[in-house]
């Protein structure tokens, strides 16, 4: 029995001429009529197959033209090979002709590798792996600018304003052409854990009740000790300014205030360098005020002697940082000792407290500087004869205190002197007769400053 005959592929659209030329292409010679029409077929059969699938996605687009994403997202779905986008028009693939024993083949122009120039050549470094650094996201809420960080972005002004158009008429200006740049003012959010700390922390300073007194301790231990108080910082200097400016009578609130400078300073994870131009008159104020009770109030002394005591500490932690601050604090107490009426005022100029507070506030500044304002310049004349006119306990707090001073700052004698005319003209006839009965070595401790001092002199 004879076996049937196939039937004869019926050509479609399709050119077999194409499947032949392709066939030829990669090396595929006597490719029969049947063989090429029958893989035309297939050809035709998938294309259409990949038009139907991308014509669902353009219906389902709301579109009425087929676009090559349609395209696609039909490979995608029938899971084929996706096609190759085409090439930029600058970079249109160049094809060169070779013959072959079966005919002419266009093949891609490729570029020739020399093997010996491609081993000569240095191997390209590995990738490094994966590693990790760390670096300062944000310092004090103000963000560095490093390459690890986000740049700032530039926000525009809020608006403009023209110039008037009669500056260009009258010459009023040269540059008027130029708009004026109006910026938005910056506001400076606090969280509301910390609004609600301050109106407490404040409310507890201020605190008039029975038991005021515990209340303000607890204030200024956390005050002390909270890490998370960054954000308050400026507020807390501002606070502190307008309560000393407002209350210098009341040594209660200045005391205080002391108390929360104080504090500020104490805490470790605070930075209040910023805020030394701040915190610096407010301590000069309350050391040199003439507003407290006068001598021998032991209270009014004692703020004076904490205000010199906090001067100290930032002069010895931010002194070297800023090399014109102790001079500048010693121009003040100078002023303040001599009665400088323009730096002081009226009042204090001729006050005993605010006298008394320069010589404290010296001996901060440094020996030096205080034995050549209290010595050298005769600065302690001026506080004997202001003293001899109070009362004799009042008398006693002056020249105790001002014997403190000179102790620590002095120069230890190397021997006793009991002539007391030099200390008379240096430090006034009160103060000289007291330093003769309570302290006779300050009398030598004197005259060697002022051996030294003519000694360097010449």
């Amino acid at each position: 029995m004879q076996p049937k005959p196939r039937p004869e592929i019926q050509a479609g659209i399709y050119p077999p001429e194409v499947i032949r030329d392709a066939a030829e292409s990669v090396g595929i010679t006597g490719l029969t009529d049947s063989v090429a029409t029958g893989l035309a077929g297939d050809v035709e059969y998938r294309i259409t197959l990949v038009v139907e699938e991308a014509a669902k996605f353009m219906k389902h687009s709301k579109r009425t033209a087929l676009l090559p994403c349609d395209i696609e997202n039909a490979l995608r779905v029938l899971n084929m090979e996706p096609l190759y986008s085409p090439h930029p028009a600058t970079s249109i693939p160049t094809y060169r002709r070779v013959a072959t024993p079966a005919g002419p083949v266009f093949a891609l122009e490729d570029k020739e590798i020399d093997f010996e120039k491609a081993l000569r050549e240095p191997l390209p470094r590995l990738s490094k792996g994966p590693s990790y650094t760390a670096h300062w996201l944000a310092i004090e809420g103000v963000q560095p600018l490093i390459p690890q960080n986000p740049a700032p972005t530039d926000k525009g002004p809020l608006h403009q304003l023209q110039p008037a158009q009669n500056a260009l008429s009258n010459g009023a200006s040269n540059n008027a052409s130029a708009s004026t740049t109006i910026n938005p003012p910056v506001k400076h959010l606090l969280s509301h854990e910390l609004q609600l700390y301050y109106i407490r922390l404040t409310s507890a300073l201020l605190s008039p009740a029975s038991n005021a007194a515990e209340a303000r301790q607890a204030a200024l231990a956390s005050l002390r000790g909270d890490p998370g108080l960054g954000g308050l910082v400026p507020y807390l200097v501002r606070f502190a300014a307008e309560k000393v400016s407002t209350n210098l009578s009341n040594v209660d609130i200045i005391d205080a205030m002391l108390g929360v400078v104080h504090s500020l300073i104490e805490n470790q994870t605070l930075f209040i360098e910023p805020y030394l131009h701040q915190i610096l008159p407010l301590l000069l104020t309350t050391l040199l005020t003439s507003a407290y009770p006068a001598p021998p109030s032991a209270h009014a002394l004692w703020l004076r002697q904490k205000s010199s005591s906090l001067i100290a500490r930032l002069l010895a932690e931010y002194g070297s940082g800023y090399p014109t601050l102790s001079g500048r604090v010693a121009k003040t107490l100078f002023s303040a000792l001599n009665g400088d009426e323009q730096s002081v005022g009226e009042a204090a100029s001729h006050d005993v407290g605010t006298r008394l507070g320069s010589v404290i506030g010296l001996k901060a500044v440094g020996k030096h500087t205080a034995i050549r304002a209290l010595v050298h310049e005769k600065g302690l004349k001026g506080i004997s004869q202001l003293a001899e006119s109070l009362e004799e306990d009042a008398k006693l707090q002056v020249v105790d205190t001002v014997i403190e001073v000179l102790t620590q700052v002095l120069p230890e004698p190397k021997s006793v002197q009991t002539d007391t005319d030099q200390a008379d003209d240096v430090c006034g006839s009160l103060l000289a007769s007291h330093f003769a009965v309570k302290k006779p070595e300050l009398v030598s401790s004197i005259a060697a400053a002022l051996e030294d001092e003519k000694s360097m002199q010449e």
